[in-house]
Formats: C-alpha cells, sequence, structure tokens
C-alpha cells in the first residue's frame, strides 16, 4: 500500500513542470489529519561532540523549534510563523534579518507543514538510481532547492539547498510509522565545514502547546557591566584589535569583528589549558578550510564589562600578535561606538547613554553580521558592515557577474589578497558613489570579487563594507534595536 507521504509526491509530481505550485513533499508526516503537533528527542554528533537535540514542530503551519545540548556546540534555530531564529549555546537569539535567507528559512518549513504564499516554480527528472528528483526554484532565491525522492516510497531521501552560496546536504533514511505519525529516524546534515549525525529516540505525539513555544529564547543574563566601559583600541594591518583577558589569565590582543563569532588561536588555548572537543572547519573569504575545536571560557573581559560562560572556537591564527577574535557575542550584547579617530572602542547596555541627536539607520542582522540596504553609483543591494575586512567595498562574485561589473568599470588589475583558509582574488576598480543607507560616500576604491567559493560569493548581498570606509565615520551598532548610526 502506497504511504501519505509517496502519495502526495505522486499528487504533485503529476502537475506540469514548470508550473507555479508548493509540492505537498513533507519529511514529516501525520496520518492522522487532526494530528498537529509533535515532540521528537534525538541523540546528535556534531563535528565529534556528542549530545542530544529535542524538536517541537506544528504539522499545521510549519513552525518549529529545535534546541540542541552538546556543550559548547550547544544551539537552537526555529520558525515561529513569522520570524526564522538561532541561537548560540548561551542562549542569545539572533533574528534573521537577510533576505534570501528568510526565503529560504521559509521554504523549508514548507517541508514539515508551512503553507505559505511563497509559490517555487517547480521542475522534475529522475536520477541515476531512478529516485524522482524535485527542483523548486523561488524566485528570488540564487539557486533552486533541490529534493530528491526515494522512487519505491516516495519519502524524502536527501534535500540539497546552494541558496545561500554554500551547498547543504540534509539526508534522511530509516522512516518509521510511531503512533500516526512517519518520522525519518536517522537525519545527516553536511557542508564542506563538517557534519550532524541525528538519531531519533523518541516520538511523542503532542495534544498542544504554547504559540510562544516556537519563539526566540529571552536573552540569557550572563552579563556585567554598570554604566559605560571604553577600552583602547590600535589599528594593526587595517584591523582594531583590542585588549581581553579569559578566565582570568594574561592581556590578549584579539580583533574586534563585526562580521565574526569568538576564537582564540590554538596557542592562547593551550597557555590558557583550555578544554577543547570536537574537530570541525571554519572558512572565510577564501575558498578553502582550516581546522576548528571548541571550548567554553568561564569569563571573558574586556574593559569593565564581564560575560561568563561563552562559547569560543579554537582556529590556527596567522600570528602578527593577534591571538583571536571576538564580535558578535559582545555586539549582541551591548551597543558599540568605533571611535577611530580617538582610538577607542565603547561598550554600554543602553545605547541612550552615548547620547546620539543623529537620525538612526535601519539595520538588521545577516547570520552575526549588520547588515543595511545600500548602493553601488545606482545598483541597489544589501551591504555587510564589517570591521575585520581591512578595505574598502569587496563587491560579491554575485553581483559583479550580474551587473557585469567586469565591463562596466573596465577592471583588470587582479588583486591577490590573504584570508581566512587560503586567499581571495578580486579586480581592482573605483566608484563614483556607495550608498550606505542615506549616507553618500564618494570615489571609493574596491574589489570585484572573482572567487567562485568561499565568503567572497555570497549571493545574497550586494558586497561587504571593510574598515577603510567605516573608519571615515564614528559608527555605533545596536543590534538589540536594529539600528545603526555613522557618526562624523
Amino acid at each position: 500500500m502506497i504511504s501519505s507521504l509517496a502519495l502526495a509526491a505522486a499528487v504533485a509530481l503529476t502537475r506540469p513542470s514548470g508550473s507555479l505550485i508548493t509540492p505537498d513533499v513533507r519529511v514529516i508526516r501525520a496520518r492522522d489529519a487532526t494530528r498537529r503537533y509533535v515532540r521528537l528527542l534525538q541523540d546528535i554528533d556534531v563535528d565529534g561532540v556528542r549530545g542530544t537535540e529535542t524538536s517541537i514542530v506544528d504539522l499545521a503551519t510549519g513552525r518549529y523549534a529545535e534546541r540542541v545540548s552538546a556543550g559548547p556546540l550547544s544551539s537552537g534555530d526555529g520558525f515561529n510563523g513569522t520570524r526564522t531564529w538561532s541561537s548560540d549555546a548561551t542562549g542569545m537569539a539572533i533574528v534573521e534579518g537577510n533576505a534570501q535567507a528568510r526565503l529560504d528559512g521559509l521554504a523549508w518549513a514548507h517541508f514539515v507543514g508551512r503553507r505559505g504564499p511563497e509559490h517555487p516554480v517547480v521542475s522534475t527528472a529522475r536520477n541515476p538510481r531512478g529516485d524522482v528528483v524535485v527542483r523548486l526554484r523561488y524566485p528570488t532565491l540564487s539557486a533552486p532547492i533541490v529534493v530528491t525522492l526515494d522512487r519505491r516510497t516516495g519519502f524524502v531521501r536527501e534535500i540539497e539547498d546552494d541558496s545561500g552560496g554554500e551547498t547543504t546536504r540534509t539526508r534522511y533514511s530509516d522512516y518509521r510509522r510511531v503512533h500516526d505519525v512517519v518520522v525519518p529516524f536517522r537525519q545527516e546534515v553536511a557542508t564542506r565545514f563538517g557534519a550532524a549525525h541525528e538519531r531519533v529516540r523518541s516520538v511523542e505525539p503532542v495534544a498542544s502547546v504554547p504559540d510562544d513555544a516556537f519563539d526566540p529564547p529571552p536573552p540569557p543574563q550572563d552579563v556585567v557591566l554598570d554604566g559605560t566601559t571604553s577600552i583602547p583600541m590600535e589599528m594593526r594591518r587595517g584591523h582594531p584589535v583590542v585588549p581581553i583577558r579569559i578566565d582570568d589569565g594574561p592581556v590578549l590582543h584579539v580583533l574586534f569583528d563585526t562580521g565574526a563569532s569568538n576564537d582564540v588561536t590554538p596557542s592562547v588555548a593551550r597557555r590558557l589549558h583550555l578544554q577543547l572537543v570536537g574537530n570541525g572547519k571554519a572558512g572565510g573569504f577564501g575558498a578553502g578550510v582550516v581546522s576548528r575545536r571548541y571550548t567554553t571560557v568561564k569569563r571573558l573581559r574586556i574593559g569593565d564589562a564581564e560575560l561568563r560562560d561563552q562559547p569560543f572556537a579554537v582556529i590556527p591564527g596567522d600570528n602578527d600578535g593577534i591571538d583571536g577574535t571576538i564580535g558578535c557575542e559582545i555586539m549582541l550584547r551591548f551597543a558599540v561606538r568605533f571611535d577611530f579617530r580617538g582610538r577607542r572602542l565603547e561598550l554600554s547596555r543602553d545605547v541612550g547613554a552615548f547620547r546620539i541627536t543623529a537620525a538612526a539607520i535601519p539595520m538588521r542582522l545577516s547570520g552575526c553580521e549588520p547588515e543595511i540596504d545600500g548602493a553601488l553609483d545606482g545598483m541597489r543591494g544589501a551591504l555587510g558592515l564589517d570591521t575585520g575586512d581591512a578595505n574598502s567595498l569587496l563587491v560579491m562574485a554575485p553581483f559583479v557577474n550580474a551587473h557585469g561589473l567586469i565591463a562596466r568599470y573596465k577592471a583588470n588589475d587582479v588583486i591577490v589578497s590573504g584570508a581566512v583558509a587560503g586567499y581571495a582574488a578580486g579586480l581592482r576598480a573605483q566608484a563614483k558613489t556607495v550608498r550606505l543607507g542615506p549616507v553618500a560616500v564618494h570615489d571609493v576604491p574596491m574589489e570585484l570579487s572573482i572567487m567562485s567559493k568561499g565568503a567572497a560569493n555570497d549571493p545574497t548581498e550586494l558586497g561587504n563594507v571593510g574598515i577603510k570606509i567605516l573608519s571615515r565615520f564614528a559608527p555605533v551598532f545596536d543590534y538589540r534595536s536594529n539600528r545603526m548610526w555613522l557618526l562624523r
């Protein structure tokens, strides 16, 4: 007897190829149409770190919330019907603001029950083993989501998603019926940075759950700061570097990077006797990867501010006296002002302490990075603001290609620069005007990326604004209110 999931898939595939429909292909399905909620308990292995995952899914709307307990690799993510969010090991949540990433999250919610207005163009084919391959191309996503259905059962075998510039493959197997719910008991999520393996331990139908079960968790109460603190900041090879202390150890000098999370070098981890777990990989603007391990520090001190129980990655660095990186975790907890002229970094629990009278620029978060609406010589797009980038403006390769920028700017001078996990290559060019929200910056040197892999191949943004533009201002970021200021 054909399963309900296989039947749903078969119905979807009888529509004409290329029609505007959303196929009813679900990874989890209740055979009883009145069944709405299901809770899963899973064992998980993330980059060699074992833990557990608890998930609650609303099969009628596609809302879900997942929470992983795995030491420094603990995390959470979810969709509450309007917002897609993720959280780190401390429970600090980020609501996704990047337009493509938000649409990608909505598209994935369809696999567990969402019936929203997102309608992809659907095409079908068969792979060499005879499985049905369904391509879901959403109009504003940079790449289709490709779903492979088992030719015999119709169950989802694999979902491949390239829409963020990096390929994520999620494989499902060992489907079982528990009570009236059909669930894959094995799942593997793989990227070029590592893999997570999940095994279902229990499936529990649930009669009802509160609506806020799918919301981002409240911010953790893990910081101490009275008033405002001012930290000396020096520029090293075009990067802002600040002093910190970890677990009462010696002073460390770290890059303050608005687009990055906590990390230290292996030599620092050894000096501080940090307990490391896991084996993963990290990447950056280069096309390669480097090794990454994980730890938790009891105390992170920066100026008069203290953060407790913070996750850190351990990543090889290029030395030059820089012991690691901080950024996102600080900026999610404090308002931050960069005084490049005075060489100071200021933190406050309340942005009002900075007494700003200028108009704010709306800001959102793309993962950890602040992002605003901008334009390059009239061509609009999203701009990331990255104090970890020592250049002026890096234009992403997909935007370069889509707008024919190499020919437009007659660019032929190749730039090769060192980057995390290899080298990044681009072509030198000059912009007349770059707009950061309402603020215009004139005569901007820029790099047109020609990378086919790595962060410089991001299709979701126009480009990355670096320190040579940001240091023309005294930028203030308030992640909690999604606002920023470019003060003169």
